[in-house]
C-alpha cells in the first residue's frame, strides 16, 4: 500500500513521460524528470531530500521576526491574536492565509508607508501574475486586516477601503434553475451529491452552512410541530428556521445516518470542507451540462437563487424572502429576487397581449 502525504502549494505536472513537481507560488522546481508512475513519485516526495527542499522556505519563514510596524508583524498578530480572525469561516481564512502567502516578499514594508497607490500596484501585479479574483481576494484580506489595525492604533487609516474591484462579476451568476434542469438532477442525481443540492433548494442554506449541518438541527418545531431546520448561519450567525417541505422530509428521512453530519460523502464520512463538496457537486454538474441534460451556469448556490424566487412568486415579501434565506439586510432578499421582480414587470407589461 502506497502511503502518499499532503503538501499544500505544489504544482505537479508530468510532461513526455516524466513527473516535475514545482512549488506553485514560486514556480520553484523541486524535483524534475522523474520516471515512473504516480504513485512512484508519490514514494519519492516522500523521501528526506525532497522534504528538506520543499520545507526549506517554510522554515526560513517560521524563523523570520518582524519588526513591529511591518506588515509581516500585522500579519503575525491579525493570524494569531486578533478576536476578529477567530470568528472567520474556514473558507474565508483559506481565502487570506493563500493572499498573505502571495504578500510574504512585502512583509518588511512599513505600515506606516503603505498608501492607496501602493496597493493598487501590488493588487494590478497580482492579477498578472495570478488572477483578477485572486487580487480582488487579497486586498479584501487586507483591508479586513486593516481595519482591525485601526481599531488598535495599530494603523492611522485604512489605504485598502474603496479600492475598486479588477474582477467583474457576472451579475447572472448562480443563476436561478429551470425547472427542467432540477428535475432531471433530482431524479438522476446520487444520494450523496443530491443532499446538498436538496437542502439548498428547498432550504436555501449557503454551502459553507450545508457542509456543516448535522442531525441534530433537523427535527419537530417545539411551537407548531412540524419538521424544520434549526441551525446559526456560519456567514452572519444568524439562527434560521426554515420548514422542511414534504420533498426535503421525503429524502432526508431515507437517508443512512453515518455521521453527525447530514451530508456526506460516498463512503459515508462527512467532506473535509465546503470547498470539497462543492466542487464535487460543479463537476457532476458540468458533466450533466456536456451531455445535455442541464444548461450553463447551474451551480449550488444558484440553488438557494431557486429557493428564494420560489419564495417570491409564491408572494412572500422581500423581508421575508431575507428571513428566510438567514440574510440580516431586506437588500439581500431583493439581490435574490431581482430577476423575478423583473418578470413580474413584464408581466404587467404584457397583460391582455399575450391572449389568440
Amino acid at each position: 500500500m502506497v502511503v502518499t502525504v499532503k503538501l499544500e502549494g505544489l504544482n505537479i505536472v508530468q510532461a513526455r513521460g516524466k513527473w516535475y513537481v514545482y512549488v506553485r507560488d514560486t514556480k520553484e522546481k523541486l524535483l524534475g524528470g522523474f520516471v515512473g508512475t504516480k504513485d512512484d513519485l508519490y514514494k519519492r516526495m516522500e523521501m528526506p531530500d525532497f522534504m528538506a527542499a520543499y520545507n526549506a522556505p517554510r522554515l526560513r519563514n517560521m524563523k523570520r521576526v518582524y519588526p513591529e510596524g511591518t506588515l509581516g508583524s500585522l500579519v503575525e498578530w491579525f493570524e494569531n491574536d486578533c478576536p476578529k480572525y477567530q470568528t472567520l469561516a474556514q473558507a474565508t481564512k483559506d481565502d487570506y492565509t493563500a493572499a498573505f502567502r502571495y504578500l510574504r516578499p512585502e512583509f518588511d514594508f512599513a505600515l506606516a508607508d503603505i498608501t492607496q497607490a501602493d496597493l493598487y500596484d501590488l493588487r494590478d501585479r497580482c492579477a498578472k501574475e495570478k488572477w483578477p479574483r485572486f487580487a480582488d481576494k487579497m486586498i479584501s484580506a487586507l483591508s479586513s486586516m486593516f481595519t482591525q489595525a485601526v481599531k488598535r492604533k495599530k494603523m492611522q487609516g485604512n489605504p485598502a477601503l474603496g479600492i475598486d474591484k479588477c474582477h467583474k462579476s457576472d451579475p447572472n451568476a448562480n443563476r436561478e434553475w429551470q425547472a427542467h434542469e432540477w428535475d432531471f438532477v433530482a431524479a438522476n442525481a446520487p444520494r450523496y451529491l443530491l443532499s446538498p443540492m436538496i437542502i439548498a433548494r428547498y432550504a436555501g442554506y449557503r454551502g459553507q452552512t450545508i457542509v456543516k449541518l448535522r442531525w441534530k438541527d433537523y427535527g419537530p418545531h417545539p411551537v407548531y410541530g412540524w419538521k424544520c431546520f434549526q441551525k446559526v448561519a456560519n456567514k452572519n450567525k444568524e439562527l434560521v428556521m426554515v420548514p422542511a417541505v414534504v420533498e426535503l422530509q421525503d429524502h432526508l428521512d431515507g437517508l443512512d445516518r453515518t455521521a453527525l453530519e447530514i451530508c456526506t460523502r460516498q463512503d459515508g464520512t462527512p467532506w473535509e470542507s465546503e470547498v470539497q463538496m462543492q466542487t464535487a457537486v460543479s463537476h457532476y454538474l458540468r458533466d450533466l451540462e456536456e451531455k445535455g441534460h442541464i444548461g450553463e451556469g447551474t451551480t449550488l448556490h444558484g440553488l438557494r437563487t431557486t429557493y428564494a424566487a420560489d419564495l417570491k412568486r409564491s408572494g412572500a415579501e422581500t423581508g421575508d424572502v431575507a428571513a428566510a434565506l438567514g440574510d440580516k439586510s431586506e437588500r439581500m432578499g431583493a439581490h435574490y429576487t431581482r430577476h423575478v421582480e423583473n418578470e413580474a414587470k413584464v408581466i404587467r407589461a404584457f397583460k391582455g397581449k399575450t391572449k389568440k
